[in-house]
């Protein structure tokens, strides 16, 4: 018998790691609608121009109010949207197929709605009391983990062609603090895997995000603490090892990321329940 040669791969260009940028921040404020109490936001291209909106929400009442973004961080008032129920928590569908174009919304008794604009009935489950709904970015696109307060579980949904796919409850676990619960969810990457949930210490679960600000294709830590927000970025490969704080007035509703300067790097966002206003933090880099 002939020994076949072992075959050769292939070589290949290999792409360089991504390298962290240095950035600053540029700040502008918002205001949004006078006498309306704003509990909530989702940064939405609800006009597909290209440009992120802006969706705000009060649990009072099943309106969207939007507010149509202009491209470099300032909004103007635009259309309101009827929304299926009152919603206690949002996020956006965007960004990953072009049959899904809406918002995932949760009211407070636990209804869940797919709601697209870009179809006339959106698609409607039902599960137990929920309250928060957390979004983890996957190659296979976007994974909804929906939590209720003092459950030990999320219930889990993805969207695929403009439905829901219900994947049934898996169990999650409460993290001891925000480095505990950044360095389990980045390593979170499917409910397939069997690990717990991770979610947020108590109170955080709006006021504390994941994204890569820097470009390094490495996720940073941003969250509001003691009158500051608190920027927990990676350098050098390295997560979280530089840190940088601006100076915040106010604990905000919520905190939102979204590039809506369109320069390709996430912007910080942060609604002020009680003045009705948006600050938007430009991430621009040097």
């Amino acid at each position: 018998m002939i020994e076949e040669p072992t075959p050769v791969p292939e070589e290949r260009d290999i792409p360089p790691p991504a390298i962290a940028r240095d950035i600053t921040f540029s700040r502008l404020t918002v205001s949004l609608l006078r006498f309306v109490r704003f509990t909530d936001f989702v940064p939405y291209d609800y006009n597909s121009d290209g440009i992120i909106d802006i969706l705000a929400l009060t649990f009072r009442l099943s309106t969207g109010h939007g507010f149509s973004g202009i491209g470099n961080g300032l909004f103007t008032e635009g259309p309101s949207f009827d929304l299926p129920f009152r919603p206690t928590a949002a996020v956006s569908l965007g960004g990953f197929d072009n049959e899904i174009s809406g918002l995932f919304l949760v009211s407070a008794t636990g209804t869940i709605s797919l709601f697209c604009l870009r179809t006339a009935n959106p698609s409607t489950a039902s599960q137990g009391s929920a309250f928060f709904v957390f979004r983890v970015d996957t190659a296979d696109g976007p994974i909804l983990a929906v939590h209720g307060l003092d459950e030990a579980s999320v219930r889990i949904y993805r969207p695929v062609n403009g439905v829901l796919q219900n994947k049934g409850e898996h169990p999650a676990l409460r993290t001891r603090d925000l480095i505990d619960w950044y360095n389990k969810i980045t390593i979170w990457l499917s409910p397939d895997d069997q690990k717990p949930f991770p979610l947020p210490p108590i109170g955080l679960e709006k006021t504390a995000r994941v994204a890569d600000l820097n470009g390094d294709l490495i996720p940073d830590l941003i969250y509001y603490n003691s009158g500051e927000l608190v920027f927990r970025l990676s350098w050098e490969g390295e997560p979280l090892v530089k840190e940088r704080t601006v100076p915040f007035h106010t604990r905000p509703a919520a905190l939102r990321i979204a590039d809506v300067d369109n320069n390709g790097f996430p912007d910080v966002l942060a609604l002020i329940e009680q003045s009705g206003t948006l600050e938007v933090y430009l991430v621009t880099p040097k």
